[in-house]
């Protein structure tokens, strides 16, 4: 953010949110109060911010999942331009919303590859220990989340429903060793985590 210092990332600054957030920042009910209070914080630091800035990405090879059209915030600081979506899941959907999430990433994947940001990161919040946690119910998209050193890239299959899709990862990443306990309990009570992943086009 404007003002801070080399090396000051974006993944750091998460961390200090969720680490104790400011006095004016309410409780996070659902993923539009985390949208706004991560926006008013942005502006606050002096960045511009566009919130559900549509984009046209054209899906990968494999992929038949439909793709996203609009980017939960776009932040501008400091001639760097971050693409970000989030997820505040705390209504089940388990293997759902885990799906959407590697969605998610694949559509801010893309974002970077057309060249329209800089960076990415996709977020997920929740107090819901099923995310992150065994229940006894696995499956291979929930393992992804829960089993530290799982690897998640490549051809993602949907887990439920009846439309058989795939959405297509590029990158390399461990969801399970990035979840972090949210330490400020007035963002979510005493048992929430989230975890940021950085995204690579």
């Amino acid at each position: 953010m404007a003002g801070q210092g080399e090396g000051y990332t974006m993944e750091s600054f998460l961390a200090s949110f969720f680490e104790k957030v400011p006095e004016s920042c309410g409780p996070i009910y659902n993923e539009r109060s985390l949208q706004l209070e991560l926006a008013c914080l942005f502006r606050a630091q002096g960045a511009q911010v566009e919130f559900e800035r549509p984009f046209v990405i054209a899906p990968l090879e494999g992929s038949t999942c439909p793709v996203k059209s609009n980017l939960d915030l776009l932040i501008r600081n400091n001639g760097q331009t971050t693409a970000i979506e989030l997820k505040v899941p705390l209504n089940g959907r388990h293997p759902e919303t885990l799906y959407d999430f590697c969605n998610d990433i694949a559509f801010v994947e893309g974002i970077l590859r057309a060249g329209h940001a800089d960076t990415g990161i996709c977020v997920m919040l929740t107090s819901d220990r099923v995310f992150w946690s065994d229940s006894g119910r696995g499956s291979a998209i929930h393992n992804l989340f829960r089993r530290k050193g799982s690897l998640l890239n490549g051809a993602i299959q949907k887990p439920t429903g009846a439309a058989n899709t795939t959405v297509f990862v590029c990158g390399k990443y461990y969801p399970a060793d990035r979840w972090v306990a949210v330490r400020d309990t007035r963002l979510m009570g005493d048992d929430a985590k989230y975890l940021a992943i950085e995204i690579k086009p």
